[in-house]
């Protein structure tokens, strides 16, 4: 019975949603425990307006996120403005603007790097990508089974 339990346990923890931030120099991952549903940001300064972005992504399933929406400050060169890319909206009160919109994404790969100081936030943890990982990291985004983080690792 015991063996029976603990082998239930097991593959119900291995079967679990999670998301990791895969750096590509091989350094440790961070890895977070998610379910289906959840959001997390990707919050970085961007280039070219130097005002702050935030990308909503919404975890879908394993290699299965969207992008529903981005919030920034300016508006200009880099930042969606078409109707293509979605439901724009003012957001008046906070003076800044909001694209609704539905990206797919299998995986998200970012750079570290210390000028954007990019961060990603899930729940109430936020790991700043260029103190984690280092200057000029390419950082993957995925969400995938437990199990398969295991393979992916050995």
């Amino acid at each position: 019975m015991i063996l029976l339990l603990a082998g239930v346990s097991f593959s119900w923890y291995a079967t679990r949603l999670i998301l990791v931030l895969k750096p590509s120099d091989g350094a440790a991952p961070v890895v977070f425990s998610v379910n289906e549903g959840d959001e997390w940001v990707y919050h970085y300064k961007h280039s070219v307006q130097q005002t702050p972005c935030y990308e909503y992504f919404r975890i879908n399933g394993p290699h299965n996120m969207t992008m529903t929406h981005t919030i920034y400050e300016s508006y200009g060169v880099g930042l969606p403005y078409s109707l293509t890319d979605g439901a724009f909206k003012p957001l008046k009160k906070e003076g800044k603007f909001e694209m609704i919109m539905n990206r797919p994404y299998e995986k998200i790969a970012f750079r570290a790097a210390s000028e954007a100081r990019p961060s990603v936030t899930y729940g109430n943890r936020t790991i700043d990508l260029v103190n984690q990982f280092g200057q000029g990291t390419r950082v993957d985004v995925l969400s995938m089974k437990r199990y398969t983080f295991w393979f992916m690792e050995s």
